[in-house]
């Protein structure tokens, strides 16, 4: 499409699109190509370091749900990007939402990240040029993502999780059910409105308990030197070994110039 060519390396200027694939009943598989280009993906993750997602969440307005607040819980993301180097899975995800549950199956509470949501369109009204991000409701990244080689394959695997027949009232609004969720890949600027609108969870119902982590404004446009240089978890091993030895010629720069300051 037209708009790939827009998701440049200068952070500021890259536009959202909606991504084609939607996740169904809780599971499925995304493939970022139908939407965006190697290269465009490529300059992407090089300006940003991760994965920024935005995500409808529509579930039925049932139990303790309803039209205002909506809610389900991530079981699993992966990102697994295939280059001509080799392959690579990213799995270190982030929203600002957790909430203790206890998976189908299990005896055992964990805590989740999760998404909140709302019936229908919110009222945001700022965001990239020709995109629509009222239609979204909250933001899923995927951390420290760093690959090398054109990009072949790009795909992500997500699993929401199944809270089983426990009844308990976190379990009755994080889990999944209803339509379709809808994904979209976001510009830093988009993310960061979306965040700061916390959509869904001013109407949380009584008995549901989360914890939320307050993310600074300037986050999403200010990408990490961390992120910038992280490695990938799963990179080939020539690779790793190209960014230790680029860490060391910086180290070793640094060294020589305190030497010269000291003489």
């Amino acid at each position: 499409m037209a708009w790939a060519s827009c998701l440049c390396l200068n952070a500021s200027a890259q536009n959202s699109t909606a991504l084609t694939d939607k996740i169904y009943q809780g599971t499925g598989v995304i493939d970022l190509l139908k939407d965006t280009t190697s290269t465009a993906l490529t300059q992407y993750l090089g300006a940003n370091g991760r994965l920024l997602l935005g995500v409808d969440v529509n579930e039925n307005a049932s139990a303790n749900e309803s039209n205002t607040s909506q809610g389900v819980a991530i079981k699993s993301v992966q990102l697994l990007i295939t280059t001509a180097q080799g392959s690579f899975s990213f799995s270190d995800i982030f929203t600002n939402t957790t909430a203790l549950l206890t998976e189908a199956g299990s005896s055992t509470a964990g805590t989740y990240n999760t998404l909140f949501g709302q019936g229908g369109s919110s009222q945001i009204t700022g965001s990239t040029t020709g995109f629509d991000l009222s239609r979204f409701d909250d933001v899923l990244e995927i951390r420290n993502v760093a690959v090398s080689g054109d990009i072949t394959s790009a795909r992500l695997v997500v699993n929401f999780l199944d809270t089983g027949g426990s009844r308990t009232d976190n379990a009755s609004f994080f889990d999944f059910s209803g339509g379709f969720e809808d994904f979209a890949l976001l510009a830093p600027m988009d993310a960061q409105v979306l965040e700061a609108a916390a959509i869904g969870t001013g109407g949380t119902p009584s008995g549901v308990t989360y914890s939320a982590t307050t993310v600074s404004p300037t986050y999403y446009t200010e990408p990490s030197a961390a992120a910038m240089v992280a490695s990938a978890p799963a990179a080939p091993e020539p690779s790793l070994m190209l960014l230790l030895g680029g860490a060391g010629v910086a180290v070793l720069g640094a060294f020589r110039e305190r030497r010269k300051r000291n003489v």
